[in-house]
């Protein structure tokens, strides 16, 4: 039986003679598997369980296609790029390529003819672009071959169709192939077309091996967002080379901004440097000038230099100039503080032009929000909205959707950054699909859902290099993924992240988790420190609470009470929280931190009914069970019965779901070396016979190890430890 990627009729056979001239043929079509059977057949074949990482690679790699899985897993088993970790799990230690799978690769390709295949290595070359794009290069009928045979596939975006090559591993084999006489003519053919500002698809040596979505669709998506960028890169380039004025400009740092500092660094500086700001229309010019001053602010840390730039300008765009205003104060409240008087340089009247209102209203809301006035904040997102009905600014909905967390309105909050994530999904817009992912992140880390965290950052993690544009967004992913991977106990995963944030992180912002201490401290809380992992939050928190941060002043020093509790400084939170009491959800918190140091058992179970309305859910559930181990204390058997119940009643509300109850205190210190090693094998499939018998112990002692690791974690199966762990299970 041959194996091949499905396709509408046969052609050939291995021999290479015609399907027809075999009497009879039987053909049989092998529809690409499931995630979860190409992972089984791929485990039984090597006689171990994949890491689920690379499960999905792999599973990405081949679009489900069981053939190329099996021989893609033979030659990275054979050159060691698929390896097994202290004997347990499978697990890829390089790129999943190899020139070994040249032959697999030609075998598939073997019938097209010229065009056809030049058509195909062709859109490998450009990457993910829209049909537009594409039908420059290829003409319709060779697109329709290629689709017969399944070699690409259009997908629907909200404001564009897209065309790409599918399985990936076509994409991995084109980039890889040696240069040649084709390669050559197609390079020539593209640049012709589309123009040569930009070289970047030729250094882009494959679709990358993905740090593993959770679903095929999402793994997809993240390789859709980095070709779509890399395309709209070149053409956007081009347009500015042929045309180099302040409209151009605009498009092609916007696309340039998306991708990682590094490789963008010199193309915007040129892009800067070569651009006559005074070209185009004066609202061009001013959106010019704001992208510049993000750009040194931001991206170089040249914050005197921004703000000097904008004083330079404003004056030169009348009624315009209002923009770079707002954008200086908007600076100042990021690095410095929030400027007194800001409502009087921000104030928006009729007879200024949209945009200009737009960008000062927005202004207007990000520094109410920094400031701890959140009702404020939500008058003036009522007028931005009546501005911009479409909810286009996704700055201004992330902003507002944190901020309706700590109203306690969270199922508006959740739903409008859920519902901006999801369009920027369909629109395939890198910058907003940051913003709303480092808010959406927020989000569940306020419910504690650690399955939903995890599965977001998987995907945001996969998109490319995170940029400092737009501002905050990179902190906060990668601030959430240290909070996710220090919750897990995974070490070398939490210092990972937080030397990405040091790496591109200048200085702290203003909004809430978008200070590198938050980093630090997960890091010192894995090396069991909790004392200096308190330390450094609070004095980091006290410092955004002196230059007018309040909103992110008080979840951050909530958050250092939770690893270390101090009574003074409890005191000086609660002050604040009194002095600015719109955040509600922030001042439950404190009490419920109140209650467990006073060991106030009512004051604790009031504490977690706040919570549970507010969708803390997390929180909730751990000051259910404090409260409960209170009343046991005092013999207050009734009430114990009565919080036991209430949070027998929450976990059942949210049957299925896993909520983070240990918060910062981290599975590293939560669970002893034995206990993470038996969760280990656990989470890797192993029954407690089997974990046994693997550590040379008794059953009923591995019995005791779980019922202790499921009570310490606040899990009741073998599906919500899982979860809570993270996918691997590899715990440091």
């Amino acid at each position: 039986m041959i194996s091949r990627l499905q396709g509408l009729r046969a052609r050939h056979t291995s021999s290479g003679l015609p399907a027809s001239t075999l009497s009879p043929t039987y053909v049989i079509d092998m529809l690409p598997l499931r995630f979860e059977d190409l992972d089984a057949v791929m485990s039984e074949y090597l006689g171990a369980d994949i890491e689920p990482g690379t499960s999905r690679r792999l599973y990405t790699k081949t679009g489900g296609n069981v053939g190329l899985a099996l021989s893609l897993v033979d030659v990275t088993v054979r050159e060691n790029r698929l390896v097994r970790i202290d004997g347990r799990l499978w697990t890829a230690t390089g790129e999943l390529w190899s020139p070994a799978l040249r032959a697999v690769m030609e075998m598939h390709l073997e019938s097209l003819d010229a065009t056809s295949r030049d058509a195909l290595e062709t859109i490998a070359m450009v990457g993910l672009a829209d049909v537009e794009t594409v039908r420059t290069l290829v003409d319709w009928s060779t697109l329709e071959v290629l689709e017969e045979r399944a070699m690409i596939a259009f997908a629907q975006g909200t404001r564009n169709n897209y065309v790409s090559v599918v399985p990936p591993l076509f994409t991995s084999y084109f980039r890889h192939d040696p240069l040649s006489a084709r390669r050559i003519r197609l390079t020539e053919k593209i640049l012709s077309t589309l123009g040569s500002a930009s070289l970047n698809f030729e250094l882009e040596r494959t679709w990358n091996d993905l740090d593993g979505a959770g679903e095929k669709q999402d793994a997809l998506f993240a390789g859709m967002l980095r070709e779509s960028l890399k395309t709209r890169q070149l053409v956007a380039g081009y347009e500015w080379e042929k045309n180099a004025d302040v409209h151009t400009a605009n498009a092609y740092v916007d696309i340039l901004t998306q991708a990682g500092m590094a490789a963008s660094e010199p193309s915007i500086a040129r892009v800067f440097a070569e651009t006559d700001e005074r070209s185009g229309d004066i609202a061009a010019r001013a959106e010019y000038c704001s992208r510049r001053a993000d750009w040194l602010a931001y991206s170089r840390g040249q914050i005197d230099e921004a703000l000097a730039y904008l004083d330079v300008n404003s004056r030169e765009l009348a009624s315009y100039g209002r923009m770079l205003d707002a954008k200086r104060i908007s600076i100042l409240a990021d690095f410095r503080s929030v400027p007194e008087g800001f409502e009087i340089v921000l104030e928006v009247t009729d007879d200024l032009p949209v945009p200009v209102q737009t960008a000062l209203l927005e202004t207007q809301l990000r520094v109410l929000i920094i400031a701890g006035r959140l009702s404020d904040g939500n008058r003036v997102y009522d007028e931005l909205r009546r501005l911009d009905p479409q909810g286009e600014r996704a700055a201004a909905r992330s902003a507002q959707g944190i901020s309706l967390l700590a109203q306690g309105a969270y199922e508006a909050g959740s739903r409008d950054l859920n519902n901006g994530l999801d369009e920027a999904r369909g629109n395939l817009d890198v910058h907003s699909f940051r913003t709303f992912a480092g808010a959406v992140a927020f989000s569940h880390l306020h419910s504690g859902d650690l399955r939903a965290h995890g599965e977001l950052l998987d995907v945001a993690l996969s998109t490319g290099d995170l940029a400092p544009l737009p501002p905050g967004s990179r902190a906060t992913v990668l601030i959430s993924a240290c909070i996710l991977a220090a919750a897990r106990g995974q070490v070398a995963l939490c210092t990972k992240y937080a030397d990405l944030l040091r790496s591109g992180h200048t200085e702290d912002l203003a909004l809430p988790m978008q200070s590198a201490a938050w980093a630090e401290a997960q890091v010192k809380i894995l090396d069991g420190d909790a004392e200096s992992a308190a330390n450094v939050l609070w004095e980091a928190s006290t410092a955004l609470r002196d230059r007018g941060a309040v909103f992110a002043a008080q979840i951050g020093m909530l958050a250092s009470l939770e690893m270390k509790m101090d009574a003074d400084r409890l005191a000086e939170a609660l002050h604040l929280l009194h002095q600015h009491p719109e955040a509600v959800v922030l001042a439950a918190q404190g009490r419920y931190l109140e209650a467990g140091l006073q060991g106030d058992a009512d004051a604790m179970l009031e504490a977690a009914r706040a919570l549970e309305r507010y969708r803390r859910t997390g929180m909730a559930l751990a000051a259910y069970g404090r409260a409960a181990e209170l009343f046991a204390d005092e013999q207050r058997l009734e009430r114990r019965d009565e919080a036991l119940g209430d949070e027998r009643k929450l976990r059942a509300r949210f049957s299925g779901r896993v909520f983070n109850t240990t918060r910062f205190g981290g599975m590293g210190m939560a669970l002893s070396k034995r206990e993470k090693e038996v969760a280990t094998l656990a989470v890797n499939g192993l029954s407690n016979h089997e974990i046994a018998s693997r550590l040379v112990v008794s059953v009923r002692t591995v019995d005791s190890h779980m019922y202790r690791i499921m009570r310490k974690l606040g899990v009741t199966s073998r599906d919500s430890l899982e979860a809570k762990l993270g996918a691997s299970a590899l715990l440091n």
